[in-house]
């Protein structure tokens, strides 16, 4: 009988480097946008409360975090050089996790921005490890 090898799936640089770029990506990402939206004056609990009722700028803040976690997905898959798509799942599996802990205890954010995020975070870090294999498959020229 021949013994296979069995590869290791997981790799930990790469999700380790992949869920800092999707973290810190979106923390500092919606820290400009705040810092620009409040430019000039102090903030409050109550202006706080008015960004979750301003669609505009919610949908501004979901496409940038969807962004992160599409390029942490990338990354993931890329530095993993091996089941890209398993490794670039795991930063949005990370992210649904982050998402339904702020469902569950952050109750100003409007749950339909809280369910876009929660459903498409999987899907978007996906396309970015289906990427890094496309570009990893590409013939050079």
């Amino acid at each position: 009988m021949v013994e296979q090898k069995s590869e290791r799936k997981f790799h930990f640089l790469g999700v380790l480097l992949g869920i800092a770029v999707d973290n810190l990506g979106t923390l500092i990402s919606t820290s400009l946008i705040g810092g620009i939206y409040f430019a000039n004056r102090p903030v409050d609990e109550q202006d706080v409360s008015v960004i979750y009722s301003n669609v505009g700028l919610l949908l501004l803040l979901l496409v940038i975090g969807l962004f992160w976690s599409f390029l942490g997905g990338f990354i993931a898959a890329k530095v993993a050089k091996r089941a890209e798509y398993f490794n670039s799942a795991i930063i949005g599996v990370i992210g649904a996790a982050i998402g339904f802990d702020s469902m569950l205890t952050n109750h100003s954010i409007p749950l339909w921005y809280e369910l876009i995020g929660f459903v498409v975070i999987v899907p978007v870090s996906l396309l970015g490890g289906f990427l890094a294999l496309k570009r990893k498959k590409a013939p050079l020229k």
